[in-house]
């Protein structure tokens, strides 16, 4: 009967410590917890120059927190006019098939970088001229379907430094370092490269915080 009872007061008590942990199922090694919100939007393509490798790239066609996130007020967003572009490197750690299904695991860096417009998807080095404004670690999945080319990867994304951009007079950040970002891409490959698949996606994370200078 002691034995019992003991087993039920331990059993309750590493219960409470487990729901005590405050978002224990959103929480970073860092102990950033990540955001549910959606920090920006991305449309892109990728370039795979060998089995090994991978590089996505392309611009943020929505920002949280800016009011205004292309070369003039009135521009339609594009590569052409976005203010903020992005550029991964990645290596591929494996590949496993399963019936229909491919998944390919990827580590590598990655930057945004906050330019003047003028990246050119002919070009992919343009979308990393600008001045990089964060930069960050990753890791995503891709799952593919073969029948189709049409894929899914999710991104995990963790801020090593960001620097100071401004627009209107008004000087932004875009995340913190140690903020994770998990970034949702929905693709489909091309049968012939390049580019190998085109994307878009959105990521969950910080948008741009910003605060007027003083001149």
């Amino acid at each position: 009967m002691r034995i019992t009872t003991y087993v039920r007061q331990m059993t309750a008590s590493l219960g409470c410590a487990v729901l005590s942990l405050p978002g224990a199922c959103l929480r970073a090694e860092s102990g950033q917890a990540s955001s549910p919100q959606i920090g920006y939007e991305i449309v892109g393509q990728v370039l795979n120059p060998s089995a090994q490798s991978s590089q996505q790239y392309g611009y943020l066609n929505l920002v949280k927190g800016l009011q205004r996130i292309t070369t003039s007020s009135d521009a339609t967003v594009s590569e052409s006019t976005a203010l903020l572009t992005f550029f991964n490197d990645t290596t591929t750690e494996r590949v496993i098939n399963n019936g229909p299904i491919r998944v390919v695991d990827r580590t590598g860096t990655g930057a945004i970088y906050f330019g003047s417009g003028n990246a050119d998807f002919n070009n992919l080095n343009t979308f990393k001229q600008g001045t990089p404004v964060q930069n960050y670690t990753l890791r995503h999945q891709v799952v593919i379907d073969t029948s189709t080319g049409y894929f899914t990867t999710i991104f995990e994304m963790t801020v090593t430094s960001v620097t100071g951009f401004e627009i209107d007079g008004i000087t932004y950040r875009l995340g913190h370092p140690q903020n994770v970002y998990r970034l949702t891409v929905f693709g489909k490959l091309t049968t012939q490269a390049p580019p190998s698949a085109y994307i878009a996606g959105l990521a969950d994370g910080p948008g741009a915080t910003g605060a007027v200078e003083d001149h």
